[in-house]
């Protein structure tokens, strides 16, 4: 009977430990969003080993996840359909040409006199205006389009389904070639893979094309008194701020391209959001081999902006990865040179370094790309000799008033 108590009474101190712990449990989940995280981080793991979770709506911008999952699949791998993600650039090769004349006029706001910012004000001189420039060029509409398509990727036939290790690692190789035709790529996170675009391989495509439109910018800038490496790389800021803020217009399919467009598309459609445009502006400077210009993206993805090796002026403002300085470029306004928004200068940055040539369009990597700097935060504005007035905020085009 004694012993029948002990184990009454041992069951009964279990039970109100148990009860004890979940009661912990279920205050910290409350109070603690740390303890959140974990756990959802922890089930999340737990069930991706079981089940291929559809992607749903993907976001915006930034990477997608990959779904991955062990289990016994006869079926063929999606993205071995033929077809899977569309055509990819060998399209470009059967292609008709459709050539659409284009005229492009901008004011270069980076030669306005500013004589002191007021919050989001720019104030400048009486009766003072900046260069005037004017381009023309051709636009081949039908290859845009095509290079358009070959961009991205079909989220429901990029699922991976395996048996064991070597499975996956054989399938994740066999994944990577297809993607890598269309500008995507894999990388590893703590909560698995995600496809993000391939930066480079954007750019590296793109260099034939544009290169005929960032000659005439450069030599017209030049015909307009633009002196130095500095006021060169102006003009070409200054033409990708003029472009209509916005997505592109959709090419006709269903393809996932990270709120994306190719340089091309671009230019032919005339229209470019933040990323779009940055990406416009690293093709046009290298087609011609202006300057060292890379990606900076926040810790979000919701904003990117472009930062360039190019003289340093008393309040730029810059990231230094690695020790090297390189001045800030706002892309989606109208903002000099080396001014950005006031809530960008808080954010915590990441330089994506790209290769100083052309890359090969056969899916192969930048090592510096796959492996960007560590988040920068802004640095202090230039060495100077007296305080100047703050700059300007991002989200709205800078106001100027005389």
């Amino acid at each position: 009977m004694k012993s029948a108590t002990t184990r009454i009474e041992r069951a009964l101190w279990a039970l109100a430990l148990a009860i004890a712990a979940i009661a912990i449990g279920v205050v910290a989940w409350r109070r603690e969003p740390a303890v959140r995280i974990l756990a959802d981080g922890f089930i999340r793991r737990a069930t991706a080993a079981e089940t291929c979770a559809p992607v749903g709506v993907p976001p915006q911008s930034g990477p997608v996840r990959l779904p991955t999952c062990r289990g016994t699949v006869n079926e063929r791998d999606p993205w071995l359909v033929p077809g899977a993600h569309g055509p990819d650039l060998g399209a470009l090769a059967s292609l008709s040409a459709d050539v659409e004349q284009r005229r492009w006029t901008w004011e270069d706001v980076n030669t306005v006199p500013i004589v002191r910012w007021d919050g989001d004000t720019r104030v400048v001189k009486p009766g003072s205006k900046g260069r005037v420039l004017t381009v023309r060029g051709d636009i081949d509409v039908t290859r845009a389009l095509a290079m358009e398509r070959a961009f991205g990727y079909e989220i429901d036939h990029a699922v991976i389904r395996y048996g064991d290790d070597a499975e996956l690692v054989s399938k994740r190789a066999s994944l990577d070639g297809v993607l890598a035709l269309h500008g995507v790529q894999r990388r590893r996170t703590q909560e698995g893979d995600v496809l993000s675009p391939n930066y480079e391989w954007m750019v590296s495509a793109s260099l034939d094309d544009v290169r005929p439109l960032a000659r005439m910018i450069l030599a017209e800038a030049r015909r307009r008194g633009a002196s130095g490496l500095r006021d060169e790389f102006g003009a070409f800021v200054s033409f990708i701020q003029q472009l209509k803020y916005g997505n592109a217009p959709d090419p006709g399919d269903t393809k996932h391209r990270f709120g994306l467009s190719m340089p091309l598309w671009c230019l032919a459609t005339d229209t470019g959001d933040c990323d779009t445009r940055a990406v416009l502006l690293v093709a046009l400077t290298r087609s011609i081999g202006l300057c060292e210009v890379h990606l900076v993206r926040d810790a979000d993805h919701q904003h990117m902006l472009a930062a360039a090796a190019i003289p340093v002026r008393e309040g730029d403002r810059l990231v230094r990865p690695n020790g090297r300085s390189f001045v800030l470029v706002e892309t989606t306004d109208d903002w000099p040179i080396g001014h950005v928004a006031v809530r960008t200068r808080g954010e915590r940055l990441q330089t994506l370094f790209l290769a100083d040539v052309g890359g090969s369009l056969n899916g192969s990597k930048s090592a510096a790309q796959q492996q960007p700097s560590t988040p920068q935060p802004i640095s202090m504005r230039a060495q100077r000799t007296a305080p100047v007035p703050s700059t300007s905020g991002r989200s709205t085009p800078a106001r100027s008033r005389q």
